[in-house]
């Protein structure tokens, strides 16, 4: 499930990667330890994330990505140079102790095409939002609770989009639930996603990104 989750992830990533080329040059996430939480703050955002998860920054975020699904690559940095050259950037990545649940912060460089044309940031995020959501359809299964607004987090205006995924029964069961939050900020589609595989899981990440706020 952790592999089919990361494994969701990436292709709706690079789903978006249209008008998306070039290095990706953007601050890196801090990590701090507060209280009993972890915090982190980049891109003008503090994500408070419970002492019990995993969290990760700068190369530590590749490494975990390549140990998890580097399929194709030879190493941590191959990944990264993969990602680099697309634009992409990974700014934070965050688990839950039994791996139902994960957190990416990602920035990808905005470019324009060869007629001048650059996406905003809605169509971006409603790019990604459509293509997730179809193809789990194509493959049969259902979704559920999909939406996509017009969201205000941590001081940033952007679209979240949200949808589950279930299995094709008499009666579903969750295969994994996700949020995006896309913003754009200085040259830059920001996106921050959680995945989960539980309706607990579900709640840490809601409660994560419920408790966002300006750096």
């Amino acid at each position: 499930m952790k592999k089919l989750i990361a494994a969701a992830a990436a292709v709706i990533l690079t789903a978006g990667l249209c008008g998306c080329s070039g290095s990706s040059d953007t601050a890196a996430a801090v990590i701090s330890e507060q209280e009993n939480d972890s915090v982190v703050t980049a891109a003008g955002l503090s994500l408070t994330i419970p002492q019990e998860w995993e969290v990760y920054a700068g190369e530590d975020v590749y490494k975990v990505l390549f140990e998890n699904s580097g399929a194709g690559f030879d190493s941590a940095d191959d990944l990264k140079e993969s990602y680099n050259s697309a634009g992409i950037s990974y700014l934070m990545y965050a688990a839950n102790s039994d791996q139902t649940a994960f957190m990416t912060f990602t920035a990808m460089k905005i470019t324009t095409d060869e007629a001048g044309q650059r996406s905003t940031a809605e169509e971006f995020a409603r790019s990604n939002h459509d293509t997730g959501v179809i193809s789990y359809q194509a493959n049969g299964f259902p979704i559920s609770g999909s939406s996509f607004t017009a969201e205000t987090l941590g001081g940033k205006s952007g679209w979240l989009s949200k949808y589950e995924v279930s299995t094709d029964e008499d009666e579903p069961q969750l295969i994994m639930g996700q949020a995006e939050f896309i913003f754009e900020q200085d040259g830059c589609f920001y996106s921050l996603q959680s995945y989960y595989h539980s309706e607990e899981a579900g709640e840490q990440t809601s409660d994560i990104l419920a408790g966002i706020t300006a750096v």
